[in-house]
């Protein structure tokens, strides 16, 4: 399948997608896909719901069964996976001895683009998806009081990394950083590819850490003018104004997920997840970027194209 590697083959299937998805609804297939691979963690963050999965001594995934489900999202018309956890990284197959290594190279064989969401407190040799998100929730004393002490250990690791790879930093904001978040970005300035913003989402089962929308507009704000300043916000002048109310279109048929064992669900990222959706509430980024692309938005388009199709252009 080497020729889904080639630009002009995906720019022409997602051209093709985007007629026929307009015609007929069962063309409507999902295009990305957050396969979370294990619910091991090493890190205990205030905002997660999945803790109580990061015990678990092993994993219910094995090497060929990961395989199986990425030829069938294949099928199903997903083209860009990103890889989750828990932690991604701690994923290992004990009967071949096979880790996200290995899944990443099987997962870069079928699909345009694969990606993997890590803490970043394990070291990034060896690991050669297409993009590497990184989490991190603000400068040392706030990161670590949000996920356990790490900040250190991430910033080594990205240094280590150097140009060699796409980093991007994935800000999770909530009340407890959201002051921070300007700072950081001026921070992380040359050090990473880019960086891209999400917001807490309250999970019924940890701690409400929502901002006020008042709060919310504020650090969008903020973000909207950082960008403007040329500070490498990837998040699409659109997405970041649309954030403020949510007031995008939701194509939620484009988004697909695996749960660690295995399952499959279509459509909203909290489908079977929560009880009920809070559409109010919502705060992923990404979802609302990959709506507004399908809406045919130049910004979200542009945003696309910087994501995954632009090359590195930090220095160190």
């Amino acid at each position: 399948m080497a020729h889904n590697r080639s630009k002009l083959y995906q720019v022409l299937y997602l051209l093709g997608y985007a007629a026929a998805s307009r015609i007929s609804r069962k063309a409507r297939t999902p295009l990305v896909c957050g396969f979370k691979v294990t619910g091991k963690c090493n890190l205990r963050c205030l905002h997660c719901p999945f803790i109580k999965d990061r015990d678990k001594k092993t994993d219910r995934l094995d090497f060929q069964a990961a395989c199986g489900i990425l030829e069938e999202l294949y099928r199903k018309g997903v083209r860009i996976v990103i890889f989750e956890g828990g932690e991604p990284l701690l994923w290992k197959d004990p009967g071949t001895g096979k880790d996200i290594s290995d899944l990443i190279e099987a997962a870069k064989k079928r699909f345009f683009f694969t990606g993997i969401t890590t803490n970043g407190t394990r070291p990034l040799r060896g690991v050669e998806p297409d993009i590497i998100f990184i989490s991190l929730d603000g400068l040392k004393e706030t990161h670590d009081h949000i996920r356990g002490t790490s900040f250190e250990s991430i910033i080594s690791n990205i240094v280590k990394t150097g140009t060699r790879k796409k980093i991007i930093i994935n800000i999770c904001i909530s009340r407890l950083n959201f002051m921070e978040v300007p700072e950081l970005v001026r921070f992380l300035k040359g050090k990473v590819y880019g960086i891209t913003v999400q917001f807490f989402y309250p999970y019924p089962e940890v701690e409400n850490l929502s901002l006020s929308m008042v709060q919310k507009k504020q650090v969008l704000d903020e973000l909207i003018g950082l960008k403007r300043k040329g500070y490498a916000v990837l998040d699409s002048y659109d997405c970041l104004t649309r954030l403020k109310d949510n007031s995008w279109r939701c194509h939620d048929f484009l988004i697909a997920s695996v749960e660690a064992d295995g399952k499959i669900n279509y459509g909203c990222y909290l489908k079977n997840r929560v009880e009920e959706i809070s559409c109010r509430d919502c705060g992923f980024a990404a979802h609302c970027e990959v709506s507004m692309a399908y809406d045919l938005r130049p910004g979200a388009i542009r945003a696309a194209l910087d994501i995954f199709w632009g090359g590195y252009k930090g220095t160190f």
